[in-house]
């Protein structure tokens, strides 16, 4: 070839290049469709509209404070449908409404005969039998999609404070909702203060007296008043998780939390710590209580004559639960003082906690002579249980208030302490507590070995036309054991009547229930029980310090 021949040019590159870059454009606009068409057809999206059933991170268990599971993520099994591959829809409703009988029909019916679509959601979460029952349907058309579901294991224990997911695993209600970020980043349990074990006792108790009485509803909690941990707290009638919701309304309603109460006579301790810490009354002080008194525009009266009426001390007023000696001391120190010291233990509001919230109080609009006659016995003031049960840990720690705590580990330097009274004014009032159980209006509560000091409460119901006398919230709030304080238990009942007898009173429903559970409970929280005041001294050094 001469040197001025022009070289050899291959002119099928540039095409053969630009048929490949065709081809493979081609491919990649096929590949990104069926992606496209993946997302919203298959089983990763729910026929809501686009809620993901599948997610990267397993949602963490959430455990009792020994570990004892609570609440975990299994993987489980959801029902599907193609629609576009059902020839008779009536036949498939009809078939699926034997399997699920609360089954919408008129919104299934509707999904499976829209014939352009290639999925769509028939049940989340469905159970072995009924997914063996759906397959001996025999309809093609039907599927199942393997899917991660929230599984609670112990059924309702602890369901009010537990809460509960939807479908998609968002938290919902109680711990699954105000931990909800931090369940969904998976990792290590969320452990609570709750102890399984003493969680049973309570609920066990609290369904219990439904045996004994006819009654609206229950609470009650067991709160380690050291460090504030709520080892227990129920709400009866129970609310079941893997319901989801779907319950009765009293189910759903957590009476421990959410539900304010006037709560009587378990405030008349309170009354007298105002007053000693105001210096306006000594142990030795004596009142009139033989005739009822009239203080601003009400006239407080007892429901039972006491002892001695004609000169009885605070003790006295505590032991047989008289209202005029309660409001008597009250006078002494005023409404303005009251209302201090009642806010000071958390009763008016503000009090912080990490974790579930508590109802707002309801509190007089006018803190004058009136108000604070029938607050000093209870009445005229309405809180949540949990929230007056944290007033009694003074009585326990020697004057410092603590505030709740429901997640382990508790760091000692984090636990809230707060002096609200002086040592004395705390141990003055406890013995007087531990004498209404042994001696008063308490000794049904008493749990032998365990030296329980508390009070009871007994409140008529509010109405619109006024207090109603034949409906009443019945109470007990108690400190055990009293040598070496370390646990407070709130028992508190809704109309609880007697299914024998005519008397509702707290000292025959809500104290015998609280001495039940105390007795049951307190071994499982390595309190030991003593048989004499030597033991007990043994015991403080061991077991009455945090």
């Amino acid at each position: 070839m001469s040197v001025l021949d022009r070289p050899y040019e291959d002119v099928w590159s540039p095409r053969r290049a630009r048929i490949v870059a065709v081809a493979l454009a081609l491919v990649f606009v096929v590949i990104v469709g069926r992606s496209a068409w993946v997302v919203f057809n298959s089983p990763v999206r729910a026929d809501s509209g686009g809620a993901v059933a599948e997610v990267a991170v397993r949602r963490a268990d959430i455990v009792d404070r020994e570990g004892q599971l609570l609440v975990t993520t299994l993987q489980g099994w959801s029902l599907a449908a193609d629609p576009s591959a059902i020839w008779d829809v009536r036949e498939v409703v009809d078939g699926l409404k034997t399997v699920f009988p609360t089954i919408n029909t008129k919104q299934i019916t509707d999904l499976l005969s829209d014939k352009k679509r290639r999925f769509v959601w028939i049940r989340r979460g469905v159970s072995e039998r009924e997914r063996k029952s759906v397959k001996d349907l025999g309809v093609e058309a039907l599927r199942f999609v393997e899917e991660p579901q929230r599984v609670y294991p112990n059924g309702s224990l602890a369901g009010h404070l537990l809460g509960y997911t939807n479908v998609d695993g968002d938290g919902l209600e109680g711990i699954e909702k105000i931990f909800d970020e931090r369940l969904k980043q998976g990792g290590e349990p969320l452990r609570l203060t709750i102890d399984a074990s003493v969680q049973f006792v309570l609920e066990e108790e609290l369904q219990g007296a439904l045996a004994q009485f006819d009654m609206q509803g229950a609470t009650g909690m067991v709160i380690d008043v050291h460090t504030g941990a709520v080892r227990a707290i129920a709400s009866w009638p129970f609310s079941d998780p893997r319901k989801r919701g779907v319950e009765p309304a009293a189910a759903k309603t957590n009476r421990a939390l959410n539900v304010r109460m006037e709560l009587g006579s378990i405030y008349k301790p309170l009354t007298v710590a105002a007053a000693l810490e105001a210096g306006e009354l000594k142990a030795t002080d004596r009142f009139n209580v033989s005739a009822p008194v009239k203080i601003g525009s009400t006239t407080v009266r007892d429901p039972h004559p006491l002892p001695n009426a004609s000169s009885v001390t605070a003790s006295d007023i505590i032991i047989h639960s008289s209202n005029i000696g309660s409001s008597l001391i009250a006078q002494r120190i005023g409404p303005e003082k009251l209302k201090a010291f009642l806010g000071n233990v958390g009763l008016l509001g503000g009090m912080t906690i990490k974790g579930p919230q508590t109802a707002s109080p309801l509190t007089p609009s006018e803190w004058d002579q009136t108000a604070m006659a029938t607050v000093a016995f209870g009445h005229g003031i309405s809180v949540s249980p949990l929230s007056f049960a944290m007033t009694y840990t003074p009585f326990a720690t020697g004057g410092e208030l603590v505030t709740p705590v429901f997640l382990e580990p508790i760091d000692p330097a984090t636990i809230q302490h707060k002096r609200v009274m002086s040592k004395e004014t705390a141990d003055l009032v406890l013995a007087m507590l531990r004498r209404t159980v042994v001696e008063g209006s308490g000794k049904l509560a008493e749990a032998p070995g365990y030296e329980v000091a508390g009070k009871t409460g007994t409140a008529e119901k509010p109405t619109p036309d006024g207090y109603d006398p034949n409906r009443n919230i019945t109470s007990f709030a108690a400190i055990f054991p009293a040598s070496r304080p370390q646990f407070v238990v709130l028992v508190v009942l809704d109309e609880a009547q007697p299914r024998t007898g005519v008397v509702r009173t707290a000292s025959v429903t809500a104290a015998m229930i609280a001495g039940k559970v105390i007795a049951r409970a307190a071994p499982l929280l390595d309190v030991h029980p003593v048989t004499s005041t030597v033991e007990a001294a043994s015991l403080r050094t061991t077991e009455g310090t945090p």
